[in-house]
């Protein structure tokens, strides 16, 4: 989350200061890639019972990374705007395997504790990343931020290598 949060802080601020993109269009953008996600949501919910939610959200973090990369040298027109939809796609797509596929690791008996400490380790480190790409962007522009974010993202199938579920 931390890579998407960092990403999504300073995509506005980039098209600003290096398209003049106003406001609204920036918000137009924005609202493709949420129905871009909104969409595909469902279909990687269904594709992770059939293939394993292992499997969709390594896959799809695979995607991600190189994406926030290509975004970020896209220049101004239909090629950006649908890398912004597939961000938004691949962003999406991991979220419903991967909560489903943490809440199955503990027990119910401790579930909920276990989703309180998750969530709380969660936004320290969206809150990091934020920090740490502040610094990014400040020195090195978007594209800093961009290599950030597609380092944080490509570190998750890592993780999930030894995630084994139920």
């Amino acid at each position: 989350s931390g890579g998407l949060v960092a990403y999504i802080t300073y995509v506005g601020a980039w098209l600003a200061n290096e398209y003049h993109a106003a406001g609204s269009r920036i918000a137009i953008i924005f609202l493709i890639s949420g129905i871009a996600a909104v969409g595909a949501s469902p279909f990687s919910g269904w594709l992770s019972d059939r293939v394993g939610k292992r499997t969709v959200i390594i896959g799809s973090n695979t995607i991600l990374a190189p994406v926030f990369l290509i975004v970020a040298r896209l220049q101004w027109g239909w090629p950006l705007w649908l890398g912004i939809a597939l961000l938004g796609v691949a962003a999406s797509a991991r979220q419903a395997p991967l909560h489903a596929l943490t809440s199955e690791i503990v027990g119910s008996e401790v579930r909920g504790e276990y989703t309180a400490v998750r969530n709380a380790a969660s936004q320290v480190g969206i809150a990091s990343a934020a920090a740490v790409s502040a610094r990014v962007f400040d020195g090195s522009g978007f594209a800093g931020v961009s290599i950030v974010a597609a380092i944080l993202t490509a570190m998750i199938p890592l993780t999930c290598i030894w995630l084994r579920e139920r």
